[in-house]
């Protein structure tokens, strides 16, 4: 039977190239040519590579994201996230396999890999199913008062702490407030945590907020037309903190349209620090949430799992900053 010294041997190429180029390591960074060459050695010694299921098993990561692709790719929350989990896991080498909110998940995507990165809003019998099928499992951007299984989310609390408190600072007594629904897969909507921090703070400091709040989709379309709706019921406050970038774009394009100036008339605060919202006119002051950081780390802690046999499920809460820049000013 063909070794792979022998193929290594023929290919002028060290044993560990031909056994990471014939178990297919997405790691590898070797010429083409050299693949072949490998690939050829091997067919003509007739080697046969070993199928090994556990093998596979271990090295192989499950993503699944609540989002389409072509959802995903509309919201660059949740890519950037995905993006930051999977760089970090093939530079680990780990396989990857995806499964989309369009895709089939069945018990066998989650059971046949070493672990599971939930990246979104899952509901509780997902979440019940998912930990039942896979004990090495994470959830990412998922709040949950179900403290059994891990999960990652943002300081969200603060985060709306810094917003209220940096527009009472410019002289703001009031506060709109334009945000996004979000359902589960069994129809129940998602509490927005940024809300519930948001009306509590709001209160506390005696803002105004109520009649300039509006919710719609967290897509920039929607963040023009609830600012239109604003506009026309003449309920237009001071600032406005907008749930995500996207929606604070549309609302901005809106606020122009009416021959408003940012941040002149009103100041907007946005959500995530999505690229490119730096460059806009005037470039927005938000809160970076650090997704591909995110990512990472739920990639790290995932591998950290897979080496213990028993799993005491941890929330981690990472910090969320304000980034000022110039769509806001004292009043």
């Amino acid at each position: 039977m063909a070794t792979l010294k022998e193929i290594a041997k023929i290919a002028n190429v060290s044993t560990s190239t031909v056994s990471r180029v014939l178990n297919l390591d997405p790691t590898l960074s070797i010429p083409e040519e050299t693949k072949q060459k490998i690939f050829a050695a091997a067919d003509s010694l007739n080697y046969k590579r070993k199928h090994n299921k556990e093998n596979n098993k271990k090295n192989k990561i499950c993503i699944v994201q609540w989002y389409s692709i072509e959802k995903e790719l509309m919201d660059p929350f949740y890519l950037s996230i995905r993006i930051g989990a999977e760089s970090f896991l093939i530079k680990n080498g780990y396989q990857i396999e995806r499964v989309f909110l369009t895709d089939k998940l069945t018990q066998s995507k989650l059971h046949d890999v070493a672990g599971v990165i939930c990246i979104g809003k899952f509901s509780e019998n997902e979440i019940e199913m998912f930990s039942k099928w896979n004990k090495h499992i994470i959830f990412v951007d998922m709040y949950s008062r179900n403290m059994s299984v891990n999960t990652i989310v943002m300081d969200i609390e603060n985060a709306m702490f810094e917003v209220v408190q940096y527009l009472k600072l410019l002289g703001h007594k009031q506060i709109g407030f334009l945000g996004g629904l979000e359902k589960t897969s069994d129809g129940k909507t998602y509490q927005d945590r940024r809300y519930h921090y948001f009306k509590y703070i709001c209160n506390d400091e005696h803002i105004e907020f109520e009649r300039f709040t509006k919710f719609d989709q967290f897509t920039i379309e929607s963040g023009y037309e609830m600012m239109n709706q604003l506009i026309q019921e003449k309920n237009i406050p001071t600032s406005l903190f907008c749930a995500n970038d996207l929606i604070a774009k549309g609302a901005m394009r809106a606020i122009d349209e009416h021959g408003y100036r940012v941040p002149e008339d009103i100041s907007i605060i946005g959500f995530n620090n999505d690229v490119g919202s730096a460059f806009i006119n005037p470039p927005l002051t938000t809160i970076d949430t650090h997704t591909t950081q995110i990512g990472e780390l739920s990639a790290q802690y995932l591998i950290s799992l897979l080496k213990v046999d028993k799993i005491y499920p941890i929330r981690i809460v990472l910090p969320c900053n304000l980034i000022v820049r110039e769509s806001c000013k004292a009043v």
